[in-house]
């Protein structure tokens, strides 16, 4: 029975099943998937099992491009692929145990670019499997800042976005209950520079989701706006009485005036 070789540029996500039926040249029990990629992109690959050793190889240059060692939990790595073909070689840290099934997530990590215009990122996100949280990392590049709301379609998440030096600049729990509109977001004011986006589905997902997230400037007019129409009725009773009051004297000083 062939096996498909699947492209990784085609799909946003890609997930490789099997089982360690096979066996590396240290004798770990193992399993060895190809796959394609058709274009240059940043890939996330994570592996859900623990105790659980991948090896990403460069079948053109029998290069390992990437590595990862997992334990009790999940773990990921990111690395650039160009064009070609490739192998994971999925093992058991433990050379003694028997085949185990095993789940490597495949995710292309995009790279947003934000100007003063704000930005947008679309995604799927997948339902946690096997213990593991189907968190997204993605990279945004801020070209022009400013101070921005953001919105997130994906109800019941949380995200972050954190500098390089592992600062969160701004952050948001949606399954709290609070307000989610316009003008009560808070506002993040966001320096240009390289950040990480990091997207946490809730645990509750039952199937893929698309979603998606972008930064809007925040509108100094519309932010005035947005106070006005919060205005308590006392507030505005007075401020409404304050100017007819104000209209009264002009009348009444025009009307002595002319007399």
């Amino acid at each position: 029975m062939s096996v498909s070789v699947p492209n990784l540029s085609l799909s946003n996500f890609s997930r490789l099943k099997g089982q360690t039926t096979g066996i590396t040249t240290n004798g770990a029990p193992a399993d060895h998937r190809t796959f394609t990629v058709s274009k240059p992109a940043e890939f996330n690959f994570k592996i859900n099992n623990s105790f659980t050793n991948v090896d990403i190889i460069d079948t053109s240059t029998n290069k390992v491009v990437a590595n990862l060692r997992s334990k009790q939990d999940a773990t990921d790595v990111s690395a650039r692929l160009g064009p070609g073909t490739y192998s994971a070689v999925i093992s058991q840290a433990n050379r003694t145990a028997g085949v185990r099934d095993y789940s490597l997530d495949v995710t292309e990590k995009q790279n947003v670019m934000m100007t003063a215009g704000g930005a947008l990122m679309k995604g799927t996100a997948q339902p946690p499997e096997n213990g593991d949280t189907g968190v997204q990392k993605h990279n945004i590049k801020v070209i022009q800042g400013g101070s921005f709301t953001a919105n997130l379609t994906l109800p019941n998440s949380r995200w972050a976005m954190m500098s390089k030096e592992g600062k969160v600049v701004a952050s948001s729990d949606l399954s709290k209950p609070d307000a989610q509109d316009f003008f009560t977001k808070p506002t993040y004011k966001i320096d240009p520079g390289d950040y990480q986006l990091i997207i946490i589905p809730p645990a509750k997902l039952k199937a893929a989701t698309p979603f998606q997230f972008n930064f809007v400037p925040r509108d100094p007019t519309v932010q005035a706006a947005a106070t006005a129409s919060q205005e308590s009725e006392v507030s505005k009773t007075l401020r409404e009485r304050q100017v007819r009051l104000k209209q009264w004297a002009a009348e009444a000083k025009s009307t002595s005036t002319k007399a």
